[in-house]
C-alpha cells in the first residue's frame, strides 16, 4: 500500500508502476490518493483509489495492508509513516529525507532509493514473519516517539527556555 497527497515521480509512482512487474499473483498494490485520470493508466495489479479525507477509511486501509511502501525520492518527515506505525503496519521505505527517521529494524525497511529488489526482499520477508511480527512494535514506537501530545509539550518546554535566556 502506498499514500500520497500528490502521486507522481517525486513520490515514487514510476517506482510503484516498475515494482508492480515483480509482484506474484496473489499480490496488488493500493495506492490511495490517485486521480481519476492515472487511476485509469495503472497497470491490473495496482488499484488506486482517490484521496478520501475520512480519517476511518484510511486507518482501515493502513490496517488491511500487510506493509505500508513510501518510495518516495524526497521528503523532510512523511506523515504516512507514522500513520503506518500507528496502524501497526510496517514500513518500507527509500533512504531519502527524513523518511527513514521513523523506520527501526522493528518496525519495518530502509533500501537504498530506486532499489526495488530491496523493496521485494522487504515484502518477502514481511510476508514470510507475518505481519503480526511488527504490528506491537509498530504501535509501540507510534505511541512513544510521535505522541503529539508529548511533541507539543516539548515545544513548549523549549521555547520558554529560550525566552528564559533572553532576559
Amino acid at each position: 500500500m502506498g499514500v500520497a497527497n500528490v502521486w507522481d515521480q517525486r513520490k515514487g509512482l514510476d517506482d510503484f508502476i516498475r515494482l508492480s512487474k515483480l509482484l506474484k499473483d496473489n499480490e496488488v498494490i493500493i495506492l490511495v490518493g490517485v486521480k481519476e485520470k492515472t487511476i485509469k493508466a495503472l497497470p491490473q495489479n495496482i488499484i488506486g483509489i482517490k484521496r478520501t479525507e475520512d480519517i476511518t477509511e484510511l486507518a482501515e486501509l493502513y490496517s488491511l495492508a500487510d506493509v505500508f511502501i513510501n518510495p518516495t525520492w524526497e521528503d523532510n518527515f512523511p506523515t504516512t509513516n507514522l500513520e503506518a506505525l500507528a496502524s501497526g503496519t510496517p514500513i518500507v521505505t527509500y533512504r531519502s529525507g527524513g523518511s527513514a527517521e521513523a523506520v527501526t529494524t522493528e518496525t519495518g525497511f530502509v533500501v537504498e532509493q530506486g532499489d526495488l529488489a530491496g523493496i521485494r526482499t522487504a515484502i518477502d520477508t514481511v510476508k514470510s514473519k507475518g505481519k503480526s511480527f511488527y504490528s506491537e512494535a509498530c504501535r509501540e514506537r507510534a505511541v512513544k516517539m510521535f505522541n503529539n501530545n508529548d511533541r507539543y509539550a516539548e515545544y513548549i518546554q523549549l521555547y520558554e527556555q529560550m525566552l528564559e535566556k533572553k532576559e
